[in-house]
């Protein structure tokens, strides 16, 4: 598979996967049901993220249909990633207010993402600037796979919180009616 097909399929799979989540937080979000600050960002996660994946694996198509040498096309397009990563990682944080209260669990796993992310910034730096990588796909096509990734775990549970949360109540309510019995 030529570097341009997989770019191509990055961006058909991006836009499936947010375009679904549109659709799922459109009709799991019911007038007058309690939204949680979890849910906004992670909807949100996906939608952002996954746009952009598509936007960023068609960036370097159409830097090569100006003629712009391969070289140059991994090393500007990795420099967009930076900047990009960069922006909605700092956008991200600030929208997770009360940290503190969130679940050892939960802060770990957002920790290893951000550290993850973070590593993914720095490898297109590096490749950008022609060091240690050669401003090559490779470092390039790792941050698309970390951002295909994340919009995947989010999507998932954006899609499997709810139905969880619901199972617990009801788990919780046939505990109780067993109890009065």
């Amino acid at each position: 598979m030529e570097n341009a097909d997989q770019l191509l399929t990055f961006t058909q799979v991006a836009i499936a996967v947010a375009g679904f989540a549109g659709i799922i937080g459109t009709f799991q979000f019911k007038e007058g049901e309690k939204i949680r600050r979890g849910d906004a960002v992670g909807l949100a996660v996906v939608v952002n993220t996954g746009l952009m994946s598509a936007f960023y694996s068609t960036l370097p198509l159409l830097l090569i249909n100006f003629g712009v040498k391969d070289s140059t096309v991994w090393a500007i397009s990795s420099g967009m990633t930076c900047f990009i990563y960069a922006y909605f990682s700092l956008d991200i944080a600030m929208r997770l207010k009360n940290f503190k209260k969130f679940k050892t669990v939960n802060k770990i796993l957002i920790y290893l993402l951000f550290i993850v992310g973070f590593i993914v910034i720095i490898i297109n730096f590096l490749n950008a600037f022609n060091i240690v990588f050669k401003r090559e796909f490779g470092p390039y096509y790792i941050s698309l796979i970390y951002s295909l990734g994340l919009v995947c775990y989010m999507f998932s549970r954006l899609l499997l919180r709810p139905i969880w949360r619901t199972l617990r109540k009801q788990e919780a309510e046939e505990s109780n009616d067993n109890d009065l019995k």
